[in-house]
């Protein structure tokens, strides 16, 4: 965990770096508490950076939300984890690029060689060439992920992190679906996505006055299914900058809030035209990806 902290400020010698690891580690060791960190910061490098203890208390989150994410990364290592899922605090205060990021499932070959590469960093340069941060959305597909993007933090102050998980199929009312676990009591369903996003129908996603029937009654599980498994266009929303539109291929318009689906619109009579041209009426023209199958990285991801 010690060789995985980043500086991002301001080139650091040897002796630089040991003074901010002490720091930190006594954070780890219990010595100093969490809430003490930004003042023993600004403290030790009072002559070298000029910033108010805010600041201090920013990077210290940073460095520690790092560290413990490669750590993450390299113990699940020992256990011959294959996939993990980003997981953001999702409120008032969540970035667009970790709303993005949210119930993504990422390879674990990816992180490992994105931790490996922070781990053996020699210098600063190479530690931020290691952790590109992002500052819009990323709406692709997983196996499209950089390769020095993907293991949190993704910005300054960032409260996402990786967990380990495990991938099965699952059957609900004879239905087929992808995902980390099963659907949950209050949960329609629960599948992985052709971006690689863990997606969720929650039972009572349903608003009287606006909604005019719960959302998992306006479409067959199945036909849910498929419109997430093909996905071939998604957008941010016009009227609301947290939530991304998408067109399937079977004709479905769907908005996600993160990993949730907030509502659909299936077509009717089959007239996919319809749909799509609201899809595009409700979304941010210069801001649509196409989302195209990548043959080889389908048969290694997520589909067997």
């Amino acid at each position: 965990m010690r060789r995985g902290f980043y500086w991002a400020g301001v080139e650091y010698s040897q002796k630089f770096q040991e003074r901010l690891k002490s720091v930190i580690r006594s954070v780890f060791n219990g010595e100093l508490a969490r809430d003490e960190m930004a003042a023993a910061l600004k403290k030790a490098f009072e002559g070298e950076i000029k910033h108010g203890v805010s600041y201090f208390a920013g990077l210290g989150d940073h460095i520690i939300s790092q560290a413990q994410n490669v750590s993450t990364i390299t113990q699940a290592q020992k256990y011959g984890v294959k996939f993990y899922k980003v997981v953001a605090r999702m409120d008032s205060r969540t970035s667009e690029i970790c709303r993005c990021m949210h119930g993504r499932i990422i390879p674990a070959s990816h992180l490992e060689n994105q931790a490996n590469k922070i781990i053996n960093a020699k210098n600063m340069s190479e530690k931020k060439a290691a952790a590109m941060w992002m500052s819009g959305g990323f709406n692709a597909k997983t196996s499209d992920l950089p390769h020095n993007f993907g293991l949190p933090p993704y910005h300054f102050r960032c409260r996402s992190e990786v967990v380990p998980v495990w991938i099965d199929e699952y059957k609900v009312d004879g239905v087929k679906m992808r995902a980390t676990k099963a659907p949950k009591n209050d949960e329609i369903l629960r599948h992985i996505d052709k971006m690689g996003v863990e997606r969720v129908v929650d039972k009572y996603n349903y608003i009287k006055g606006k909604h005019t029937t719960p959302l998992y009654k306006k479409a067959k599980k199945e036909d849910i299914i498929k419109a997430l498994n093909s996905i071939n266009e998604i957008a941010p929303n016009k009227k609301n900058k947290n939530r991304l539109n998408s067109f399937s291929d079977n004709g479905f318009f769907i908005v996600f809030n993160g990993d949730r689906i907030v509502t659909f619109i299936p077509p009717k009579n089959g007239n996919k035209k319809a749909i799509y041209n609201y899809f595009k009426q409700n979304s941010i023209k210069d801001k649509r990806e196409v989302i195209k199958w990548n043959l080889e990285n389908l048969k290694s991801h997520f589909m067997g």
